[in-house]
C-alpha cells in the first residue's frame, strides 16, 4: 500500500472508530463521502477496519443493486425534469433515507473502478 493510500486509511479508521465495534456500511459511506476514491482505497479501509476488530455491519435489509437502481431511476428522472439530484432530492424522489442514497452512490462510485 502507497503511504498516501495508508495515511488515508489511518485517518478513515480513526474517524470510523469512533463508531464503536459495530461499524455501519452507511457511515462508512458517510465518512468517504464525495472523495474521488477507488477499490483500492475501499477495500484497504476495509481491511484496515477488520484488523482492529471492528465490524463493517449493513444497518438496513437491502440489495446494493436493487438500492441502487431506485437511486439511478430517481436521479434519471429528476433530471429529465429539470430538477436537482442532490441526494436529499433523490431519497425523497425514490422514497429511500439519505443514507441509503449515500451508500447507493458508494456502491456505484466502486462498481465504476
Amino acid at each position: 500500500m502507497s503511504e498516501l493510500l495508508a495515511d488515508w486509511v489511518r485517518r478513515h479508521v480513526e474517524l470510523l472508530r469512533e463508531q464503536g465495534d459495530g461499524i455501519s456500511l452507511d457511515a462508512v459511506g458517510e465518512v468517504v463521502g464525495a472523495q474521488p476514491v477507488s477499490v483500492q482505497h475501499i477495500e484497504a479501509l476495509l481491511d484496515a477496519l477488520e484488523a482492529d476488530g471492528l465490524v463493517v455491519r449493513e444497518t438496513f435489509e437491502a440489495n446494493l443493486g436493487g438500492l441502487l437502481e431506485r437511486v439511478l431511476l430517481a436521479a434519471r428522472t429528476l433530471r429529465s425534469e429539470g430538477r436537482s439530484i442532490a441526494p436529499a432530492e433523490v431519497a425523497t424522489r425514490s422514497g429511500l433515507s439519505v443514507r441509503e442514497v449515500r451508500v447507493a452512490l458508494l456502491y456505484a462510485h466502486v462498481l465504476e473502478r
